[in-house]
């Protein structure tokens, strides 16, 4: 009778430590500059969802080398969340069922632009001055840094691929910022937080002299926010513990919090749909994606 008791409260211990063990999440981030500089920002948001659920997950960190390695992760079934660029959501979506949760606004705006930058000593102020020109995109799943701008270009008639004397894929905005800033091309698309020159990556990324030297001469048409999206395998598994981390991520709002300016320039997230990216499909169709 005592071994059986025994046993009983034993099996009953290892259960409620099972039990009690913490849920591991894993959150994506899209490398859109240097990791040593975006990897801290990252970790303050994984900091603050596990003080949110008081212990009851663990969240790890993951940023990968290039824009791909998110989608990548989640096909692999190593990825739980991530905050896919526009482009990005659309292919996860595609290929592997990433849900949309919620996506960015930025001075009060669900919007964001491309821009294409050069210098202003330039001497270049409109779009056909660029042709024979080099110039530097970011990476073929940046809809800012390629698709929108590319598929423009290809809207008004010009052949990119014949356009160009040159065309490089810096692979963050940062370095396509500076590869402008130091010569290295004519010109170089990007992101831009309005179409007014005043707030992009070059005043991001650059010191205020820098950014200075820099001006915009071109901006897309607006593309939907930067996306908080989930894998289908955990939204099946945790449909409740999704929206309590999406709803944790809406509650950070700047000013009060800087949690989310620090990590991509993002005022606070509200929530999306998968039609909200049908005009992204509709730039890929164009661009040749």
């Amino acid at each position: 009778m005592r071994k059986r008791l025994f046993f009983a409260l034993a099996l009953l211990g290892l259960s409620l430590g099972l039990a009690q063990a913490p849920i591991k999440v894993r959150i994506g981030f899209n490398p859109t500059q240097n990791s040593d500089q975006l990897r801290p920002a990252a970790q303050a948001i994984a900091d603050y969802i596990e003080k949110e659920f008081k212990g009851t997950i663990e969240v790890e960190v993951f940023i990968p080398t290039e824009y791909r390695g998110l989608i990548e992760a989640m096909r692999g079934g190593n990825l739980d969340f991530a905050f896919f660029p526009p482009d990005g959501y659309v292919i996860a979506h595609q290929d592997v069922g990433a849900e949309v949760l919620l996506k960015s606004v930025r001075g009060n705006s669900p919007y964001y632009w491309s821009a294409i930058i050069v210098r202003k000593d330039s001497g270049i102020k409109r779009i056909e001055q660029l042709e024979g020109k080099t110039i530097a995109w970011v990476d073929k799943n940046s809809a800012a840094g390629y698709v929108f701008p590319r598929a423009a270009l290809v809207s008004r008639g010009i052949d990119p691929d014949k356009f160009f004397s040159k065309q490089v894929f810096a692979g963050k905005h940062d370095a396509a910022v500076l590869a402008v800033l130091n010569r290295s091309v004519d010109a170089a698309a990007t992101f831009a937080n309005d179409d007014r020159n005043k707030s992009g990556a070059w005043t991001q990324f650059l010191k205020p002299e820098e950014a200075a030297q820099i001006t915009a001469i071109f901006y897309s048409r607006p593309i939907p926010g930067d996306t908080f999206s989930v894998s289908k395998q955990f939204l099946a598994k945790y449909p409740n513990l999704t929206k309590g981390i999406a709803a944790a991520i809406q509650r950070i709002r700047t000013p009060e919090s800087k949690l989310l300016f620090n990590l991509y320039r993002i005022d606070y997230m509200v929530p999306a749909k998968d039609s909200d990216y049908d005009v992204v499909r509709e730039a890929r169709k164009i661009a040749g994606q």
